[in-house]
Protein backbone atom coordinates (compact mmCIF):
# COMPACT_ATOMS: atom_id res chain seq x y z
CA UNK A 1 0.00 0.00 0.00
CA UNK A 2 2.54 2.58 1.05
CA UNK A 3 4.40 2.25 -2.41
CA UNK A 4 1.38 2.32 -4.29
CA UNK A 5 0.61 5.90 -2.10
CA UNK A 6 4.15 6.73 -3.03
CA UNK A 7 3.55 5.99 -6.50
CA UNK A 8 0.05 8.31 -6.64
CA UNK A 9 1.86 10.83 -5.41
CA UNK A 10 4.95 10.99 -7.77
CA UNK A 11 2.34 10.80 -10.59
CA UNK A 12 0.63 14.04 -9.64
CA UNK A 13 3.53 15.84 -8.88
CA UNK A 14 4.77 15.13 -12.44
CA UNK A 15 1.44 15.74 -13.78
CA UNK A 16 1.44 19.16 -12.10
CA UNK A 17 5.73 20.10 -13.43
CA UNK A 18 4.08 21.16 -16.86
CA UNK A 19 1.36 23.35 -15.72
CA UNK A 20 3.03 25.21 -12.60
CA UNK A 21 3.52 28.26 -12.14
CA UNK A 22 6.91 30.54 -12.21
CA UNK A 23 9.65 30.32 -9.57
CA UNK A 24 9.95 33.23 -7.80
CA UNK A 25 13.45 33.55 -8.28
CA UNK A 26 15.44 36.41 -10.42
CA UNK A 27 17.77 34.90 -13.27
CA UNK A 28 20.91 36.90 -14.46
CA UNK A 29 22.62 35.81 -17.15
CA UNK A 30 26.13 37.08 -17.66
CA UNK A 31 27.96 36.90 -21.87
CA UNK A 32 31.88 37.26 -21.78
CA UNK A 33 33.52 37.31 -25.40
CA UNK A 34 37.22 37.06 -24.66
CA UNK A 35 39.94 38.63 -27.28
CA UNK A 36 39.60 37.08 -30.97
CA UNK A 37 43.16 37.53 -32.44
CA UNK A 38 41.68 37.05 -36.07
CA UNK A 39 39.45 39.26 -37.63
CA UNK A 40 37.23 36.02 -39.04
CA UNK A 41 36.92 34.84 -35.25
CA UNK A 42 36.17 38.76 -34.20
CA UNK A 43 32.56 38.07 -36.45
CA UNK A 44 32.06 34.80 -35.64
CA UNK A 45 32.17 34.93 -31.71
CA UNK A 46 30.63 38.95 -32.33
CA UNK A 47 27.62 36.93 -34.20
CA UNK A 48 27.12 34.16 -31.47
CA UNK A 49 27.33 36.70 -28.95
CA UNK A 50 24.54 38.75 -30.30
CA UNK A 51 22.16 35.78 -31.35
CA UNK A 52 22.65 34.56 -27.74
CA UNK A 53 21.78 37.50 -26.22
CA UNK A 54 18.62 37.40 -28.30
CA UNK A 55 18.28 34.26 -27.00
CA UNK A 56 17.94 35.09 -23.33
CA UNK A 57 16.20 38.35 -23.75
CA UNK A 58 13.57 37.32 -26.28
CA UNK A 59 12.98 33.95 -25.93
CA UNK A 60 13.97 33.07 -22.26
CA UNK A 61 12.70 36.37 -20.82
CA UNK A 62 15.79 37.25 -19.00
CA UNK A 63 15.21 41.03 -17.77
CA UNK A 64 17.46 43.15 -20.06
CA UNK A 65 18.77 44.79 -16.61
CA UNK A 66 19.80 41.44 -15.65
CA UNK A 67 21.65 40.68 -19.03
CA UNK A 68 25.82 41.85 -18.60
CA UNK A 69 27.46 41.55 -21.86
CA UNK A 70 31.49 42.00 -21.85
CA UNK A 71 32.74 42.20 -25.51
CA UNK A 72 35.75 42.71 -27.17
CA UNK A 73 34.52 45.97 -28.86
CA UNK A 74 31.30 47.18 -26.70
CA UNK A 75 28.11 48.42 -28.28
CA UNK A 76 25.32 50.62 -26.19
CA UNK A 77 25.68 49.44 -22.99
CA UNK A 78 28.17 46.42 -22.94
CA UNK A 79 31.61 46.36 -21.16
CA UNK A 80 35.15 46.05 -22.34
CA UNK A 81 36.12 42.36 -21.96
CA UNK A 82 38.88 43.03 -19.17
CA UNK A 83 39.83 40.91 -15.66
CA UNK A 84 38.73 44.10 -14.19
CA UNK A 85 35.57 44.54 -15.50
CA UNK A 86 34.90 40.84 -15.22
CA UNK A 87 35.80 41.17 -11.42
CA UNK A 88 33.45 44.29 -11.43
CA UNK A 89 30.53 41.98 -12.24
CA UNK A 90 31.13 39.32 -10.34
CA UNK A 91 31.23 41.02 -7.41
CA UNK A 92 28.18 43.28 -8.19
CA UNK A 93 26.17 39.90 -8.49
CA UNK A 94 27.66 38.75 -4.74
CA UNK A 95 25.95 41.43 -3.78
CA UNK A 96 22.71 41.63 -5.74
CA UNK A 97 21.69 37.44 -6.29
CA UNK A 98 20.22 36.06 -3.49
CA UNK A 99 20.03 32.35 -2.84
CA UNK A 100 17.41 31.24 -4.25
CA UNK A 101 18.33 33.00 -7.93
CA UNK A 102 19.83 31.67 -11.03
CA UNK A 103 23.61 33.26 -12.39
CA UNK A 104 23.79 31.68 -16.00
CA UNK A 105 27.57 32.86 -17.26
CA UNK A 106 28.22 31.80 -20.21
CA UNK A 107 32.11 32.12 -22.45
CA UNK A 108 32.79 32.72 -25.73
CA UNK A 109 36.21 32.97 -27.72
CA UNK A 110 39.32 31.25 -27.00
CA UNK A 111 41.39 29.57 -23.92
CA UNK A 112 44.58 28.79 -24.09
CA UNK A 113 47.92 27.15 -22.22
CA UNK A 114 48.39 23.82 -21.91
CA UNK A 115 46.94 21.20 -18.70
CA UNK A 116 45.31 22.45 -16.38
CA UNK A 117 46.91 25.81 -16.52
CA UNK A 118 45.20 26.57 -19.35
CA UNK A 119 42.90 29.72 -19.60
CA UNK A 120 40.27 32.05 -21.25
CA UNK A 121 41.62 34.90 -23.07
CA UNK A 122 40.30 38.06 -22.35
CA UNK A 123 41.06 41.61 -23.45
CA UNK A 124 44.09 42.11 -21.69
CA UNK A 125 45.46 39.71 -18.42
CA UNK A 126 43.53 36.79 -18.63
CA UNK A 127 42.24 34.48 -15.46
CA UNK A 128 42.45 31.20 -14.46
CA UNK A 129 40.04 28.62 -13.93
CA UNK A 130 40.75 29.00 -10.02
CA UNK A 131 40.67 32.21 -10.16
CA UNK A 132 36.88 32.41 -12.18
CA UNK A 133 36.00 30.25 -9.33
CA UNK A 134 37.00 32.40 -6.23
CA UNK A 135 35.69 35.10 -7.91
CA UNK A 136 32.05 32.80 -8.47
CA UNK A 137 32.49 31.48 -4.89
CA UNK A 138 31.03 34.59 -3.33
CA UNK A 139 28.30 34.72 -5.27
CA UNK A 140 25.48 33.08 -3.19
CA UNK A 141 22.73 32.15 -6.14
CA UNK A 142 22.95 28.82 -8.07
CA UNK A 143 25.46 29.34 -10.95
CA UNK A 144 25.44 27.39 -14.39
CA UNK A 145 28.53 28.26 -16.07
CA UNK A 146 29.58 27.37 -19.68
CA UNK A 147 33.05 27.78 -21.19
CA UNK A 148 32.59 27.27 -24.90
CA UNK A 149 35.68 27.97 -25.86
CA UNK A 150 38.70 25.95 -27.18
CA UNK A 151 41.32 24.37 -23.79
CA UNK A 152 37.98 24.62 -21.93
CA UNK A 153 38.27 21.12 -20.32
CA UNK A 154 41.10 22.91 -17.36
CA UNK A 155 37.82 24.31 -16.24
CA UNK A 156 35.65 21.20 -15.14
CA UNK A 157 37.69 21.23 -12.50
CA UNK A 158 39.05 24.81 -11.58
CA UNK A 159 35.49 25.77 -11.81
CA UNK A 160 33.31 22.49 -10.47
CA UNK A 161 31.87 23.63 -6.82
CA UNK A 162 29.05 22.91 -4.65
CA UNK A 163 25.52 24.05 -6.24
CA UNK A 164 27.32 24.79 -9.58
CA UNK A 165 26.37 23.32 -12.96
CA UNK A 166 29.67 23.62 -15.39
CA UNK A 167 29.99 23.13 -18.96
CA UNK A 168 32.61 22.39 -21.11
CA UNK A 169 32.99 22.39 -24.55
CA UNK A 170 36.43 20.33 -24.56
CA UNK A 171 37.19 16.98 -22.71
CA UNK A 172 40.86 16.69 -23.34
CA UNK A 173 43.76 19.14 -21.97
CA UNK A 174 44.91 18.27 -25.68
CA UNK A 175 41.93 19.38 -27.52
CA UNK A 176 42.79 23.48 -27.95
CA UNK A 177 41.59 23.41 -31.71
CA UNK A 178 38.46 26.36 -32.05
CA UNK A 179 35.00 24.91 -31.38
CA UNK A 180 31.87 24.83 -32.53
CA UNK A 181 30.21 24.12 -29.44
CA UNK A 182 28.84 27.98 -29.01
CA UNK A 183 26.46 27.93 -31.74
CA UNK A 184 25.35 24.38 -31.02
CA UNK A 185 24.61 25.37 -27.15
CA UNK A 186 22.93 28.35 -28.33
CA UNK A 187 20.38 26.64 -30.66
CA UNK A 188 19.87 24.05 -28.27
CA UNK A 189 18.78 26.75 -25.57
CA UNK A 190 15.34 26.51 -28.06
CA UNK A 191 15.53 23.74 -30.50
CA UNK A 192 11.94 21.97 -30.05
CA UNK A 193 14.15 18.99 -30.70
CA UNK A 194 16.00 19.12 -27.85
CA UNK A 195 13.18 18.72 -24.99
CA UNK A 196 13.80 15.07 -24.58
CA UNK A 197 11.17 14.89 -21.75
CA UNK A 198 8.45 17.17 -23.54
CA UNK A 199 7.77 18.85 -21.01
CA UNK A 200 7.29 22.32 -22.97
CA UNK A 201 10.98 23.52 -21.25
CA UNK A 202 14.44 22.69 -22.11
CA UNK A 203 16.91 22.23 -18.90
CA UNK A 204 20.61 22.52 -18.91
CA UNK A 205 21.30 18.84 -19.46
CA UNK A 206 18.80 18.66 -22.70
CA UNK A 207 20.71 21.39 -24.09
CA UNK A 208 23.94 20.11 -23.62
CA UNK A 209 23.03 16.46 -25.06
CA UNK A 210 21.30 18.40 -28.01
CA UNK A 211 24.31 20.30 -28.59
CA UNK A 212 26.64 17.37 -28.19
CA UNK A 213 24.72 15.59 -31.14
CA UNK A 214 24.57 18.96 -33.24
CA UNK A 215 28.45 18.92 -32.82
CA UNK A 216 28.68 15.28 -33.65
CA UNK A 217 26.81 16.31 -36.70
CA UNK A 218 28.47 19.14 -37.87
CA UNK A 219 31.98 17.04 -37.72
CA UNK A 220 30.28 14.49 -40.19
CA UNK A 221 29.38 16.67 -42.71
CA UNK A 222 32.58 18.64 -43.20
CA UNK A 223 34.42 15.22 -43.18
CA UNK A 224 36.51 15.78 -40.30
CA UNK A 225 37.84 13.73 -36.75
CA UNK A 226 35.99 15.36 -33.72
CA UNK A 227 38.57 17.98 -32.04
CA UNK A 228 36.25 18.95 -29.17
CA UNK A 229 34.22 16.56 -26.43
CA UNK A 230 32.15 18.76 -24.25
CA UNK A 231 32.02 17.75 -20.44
CA UNK A 232 29.23 18.21 -18.10
CA UNK A 233 30.10 18.41 -14.28
CA UNK A 234 26.84 19.10 -11.34
CA UNK A 235 28.28 16.67 -8.68
CA UNK A 236 31.08 19.07 -7.60
CA UNK A 237 33.92 16.49 -8.34
CA UNK A 238 35.29 18.61 -11.34
CA UNK A 239 35.14 15.09 -12.77
CA UNK A 240 32.35 15.19 -15.30
CA UNK A 241 30.96 13.07 -18.12
CA UNK A 242 30.48 13.14 -21.71
CA UNK A 243 26.43 13.45 -22.79
CA UNK A 244 27.11 9.55 -23.57
CA UNK A 245 28.57 8.53 -20.61
CA UNK A 246 26.49 7.25 -17.44
CA UNK A 247 27.48 8.71 -13.95
CA UNK A 248 26.47 10.57 -11.23
CA UNK A 249 26.56 14.03 -13.25
CA UNK A 250 23.33 15.44 -14.80
CA UNK A 251 20.69 15.61 -12.04
CA UNK A 252 21.24 19.38 -10.85
CA UNK A 253 21.18 20.25 -15.03
CA UNK A 254 18.08 18.39 -15.55
CA UNK A 255 16.19 20.29 -13.03
CA UNK A 256 18.32 23.48 -14.16
CA UNK A 257 16.21 25.83 -16.24
CA UNK A 258 16.99 29.28 -17.94
CA UNK A 259 13.43 30.33 -18.50
CA UNK A 260 10.74 30.16 -16.01
CA UNK A 261 6.48 29.43 -16.53
CA UNK A 262 4.31 32.16 -16.45
CA UNK A 263 2.45 32.13 -13.29
CA UNK A 264 -1.36 31.66 -13.67
CA UNK A 265 -3.18 34.74 -11.74
CA UNK A 266 -6.64 34.44 -10.04
CA UNK A 267 -8.83 37.54 -9.17
CA UNK A 268 -10.36 35.48 -6.40
CA UNK A 269 -7.98 36.29 -3.56
CA UNK A 270 -8.21 33.00 -1.76
CA UNK A 271 -7.29 30.98 -4.77
CA UNK A 272 -4.20 33.76 -5.47
CA UNK A 273 -3.05 33.09 -2.21
CA UNK A 274 -3.34 29.42 -2.99
CA UNK A 275 -1.42 29.62 -6.46
CA UNK A 276 1.23 31.65 -4.44
CA UNK A 277 1.76 28.42 -2.19
CA UNK A 278 1.93 25.99 -4.65
CA UNK A 279 4.26 28.24 -6.73
CA UNK A 280 6.61 27.51 -2.95
CA UNK A 281 6.25 24.37 -2.24
CA UNK A 282 7.29 23.71 -6.23
CA UNK A 283 10.35 25.81 -5.59
CA UNK A 284 10.77 23.73 -2.53
CA UNK A 285 10.56 20.81 -4.13
CA UNK A 286 12.36 21.13 -7.37
CA UNK A 287 15.49 22.67 -4.76
CA UNK A 288 15.10 19.28 -2.76
CA UNK A 289 15.21 17.09 -5.88
CA UNK A 290 19.09 19.26 -6.71
CA UNK A 291 20.24 18.39 -3.34
CA UNK A 292 19.04 14.75 -3.19
CA UNK A 293 22.69 12.98 -4.15
CA UNK A 294 24.41 14.80 -0.92
CA UNK A 295 21.14 13.78 1.37
CA UNK A 296 21.07 10.76 2.87
CA UNK A 297 18.12 9.05 1.58
CA UNK A 298 15.94 9.15 4.72
CA UNK A 299 15.99 12.67 5.14
CA UNK A 300 15.16 13.06 0.99
CA UNK A 301 12.26 11.10 1.94
CA UNK A 302 10.97 12.07 4.60
CA UNK A 303 11.30 15.51 3.72
CA UNK A 304 10.04 15.25 -0.39
CA UNK A 305 6.54 13.17 1.60
CA UNK A 306 5.90 16.14 3.16
CA UNK A 307 6.64 18.84 0.45
CA UNK A 308 4.40 16.41 -2.41
CA UNK A 309 1.52 15.96 0.19
CA UNK A 310 1.15 19.84 1.02
CA UNK A 311 1.09 20.21 -2.25
CA UNK A 312 -1.24 17.74 -3.47
CA UNK A 313 -3.08 19.26 -1.13
CA UNK A 314 -2.85 22.60 -2.40
CA UNK A 315 -3.34 22.08 -5.53
CA UNK A 316 -6.60 19.89 -4.79
CA UNK A 317 -7.89 23.09 -3.03
CA UNK A 318 -7.00 25.23 -5.91
CA UNK A 319 -9.25 22.72 -8.40
CA UNK A 320 -12.03 22.87 -5.53
CA UNK A 321 -12.01 26.35 -6.04
CA UNK A 322 -12.20 26.77 -9.62
CA UNK A 323 -8.60 27.79 -10.04
CA UNK A 324 -6.40 26.15 -12.71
Amino acid sequence: MRRLFWFSLVVAFISLADVRPAAAQARYAVIVEGASGDPQYATQHRAWVDALAKVLREKLRIDATHLIVLTEEPKGSELKSTAENVKATLAGLAKTAKAEDLVFVMLIGHGSGDGPAAKFNLVGPDLSGEEWSALLQPIPARLAVVDSTSSSFAYLAGLAGKNRVVITATGKYAEHFHTVFPEAFIQALTAPEADADKNGRISLLEAFTYATRLVAQHYEQVGYMSTETAMLDDNGDGKGRTAAQAGDDGAVAALTYLDVIEAPKSSDPAVQALLLRRQQLTEQIDDLRRRRASMPAEDFDREFEKLIIDLATVSRDVRRKGGT
